[in-house]
């Protein structure tokens, strides 16, 4: 009698364990859920056969480079343009000599920024698009509500996502050799800490999910086109001078190479990355006016319109981005239950949309 009710007592702790495991697994599968499947859906865009094709053609055209950089630009929360954008860049490192060649010719036909210059020079144009040059820039609409409805549901969701991470650096902790690489790891679970700790229900978390979506979307959508390659050396990530790369202890970083080697199917390489310091002119400053000319010039183009405020975006939409494959542009949007992801085509051809009419963008 006595191991009769020994066993009812078991199987009732038993079932009440099994009802906590799947309750804590609903709401980790509740948490995010919008970022969540809005990876999904650039997941599924890069399977297509066409854009599986393409990142065979541009890895080819670089030759399967084992050392890449990735250069971004961001134009967000601008008042004066219709669109909030985020653009990456990814160029392939072909020696000393080839990085020069680039950076001096940069330099020499586009020395300025698209914000302080009158005009972008076709000569420009022309270089990058014969280059080994994969550029995909995001318009984010309301990117808020890529982590949540609610207010309380953004704080569940980004402290989360930041819990993930320092669960993944502990693993790697454990499985490190040396002091090294274990006082490093030390020191970005600390860092992960105070940040958790900062965000409290009234604390304003648009820097951390702004960094959150800013890294993520780098690294993931890097890691599917890098994964592809036989082999990787050395990958870096180059952003332009802003604030949210020195924003919540320059946490930017850290987070994105985190991400990059979860994404990239565990290879093993060397990172590296500049010193965030916006008070200085960056080394890379010339490679950055790539994504820094596309990223403006998306940011300025009113597409339901199809209208640009001044002369020089048209002249980049018509003289590089229209009808290059290899400068992708897409939006990335939450309206009631759904995450919407389209690729928007910008062509200097007619084509038809989806009610058979021909039609421009």
């Amino acid at each position: 009698k006595g191991d009769e009710k020994m066993k009812k007592f078991l199987v009732l702790i038993w079932k009440f364990c099994r009802y906590l495991f799947w309750s804590q697994r609903r709401a980790k599968e509740t948490m995010a859920y919008t970022i969540a499947t809005a990876f999904d859906l650039i997941k599924k865009e890069f399977e297509e056969n066409e854009m599986d094709s393409l990142v065979d053609v541009f890895l080819a055209k670089a030759d399967y480079s084992t050392k890449w950089v990735l250069y971004s630009d961001y134009c967000l929360d601008d008042d004066k343009k219709p669109n909030d954008v985020i653009t990456f860049v990814l160029v392939p490192y072909l020696g000393e000599e080839k990085y020069h060649e680039m950076d001096t010719t940069i330099h020499e036909t586009q020395p300025k920024d698209i914000k302080k210059a009158r005009s972008v020079s076709d000569d420009f144009m022309e270089y990058i698009k014969q280059q080994s040059v994969f550029s995909y820039s995001f318009i984010v609409k309301d990117r808020k509500k890529l982590f949540g409805k609610t207010h309380e549901e953004r704080i569940e969701s980004v402290t989360g996502l930041l819990n993930e991470v320092k669960r993944g650096i502990g693993i790697w902790k454990r499985n490190a050799t040396g002091m090294e690489p274990i006082d490093y790891y030390d020191g970005l679970i600390k860092k992960l800490d105070r940040l958790i700790k900062e965000i409290t229900p009234k604390k304003n978390i648009k820097e951390h999910m702004d960094i959150l979506l800013i890294t993520l979307l780098g690294a993931f959508c890097t890691a599917q086109i890098l994964k592809k390659c036989p082999k990787l050396e050395v990958i870096g990530w180059f952003p332009d001078r802003d604030a949210i790369n020195e924003a919540c202890d320059k946490i930017a970083f850290p987070l994105f190479y985190v991400f990059l080697y979860n994404h990239i199917g565990g290879t093993q390489y060397q990172q590296t990355m500049p010193k965030p310091d916006n008070t200085v002119v960056p080394f890379y400053d010339n490679f950055n006016r790539i994504a820094d000319v596309i990223c403006g010039t998306i940011a300025d183009y009113d597409m339901k319109n199809n209208v640009v405020s001044k002369e020089k975006f048209s002249e980049v939409l018509r003289g590089l981005i229209a009808d290059n494959m290899f400068i992708r542009t897409y939006r990335l949007s939450v309206n009631d239950e759904n995450v919407n992801l389209g690729t928007i085509q910008i062509s200097m051809k007619p084509f038809e949309n989806n009610r058979g009419e021909s039609g421009e963008e």
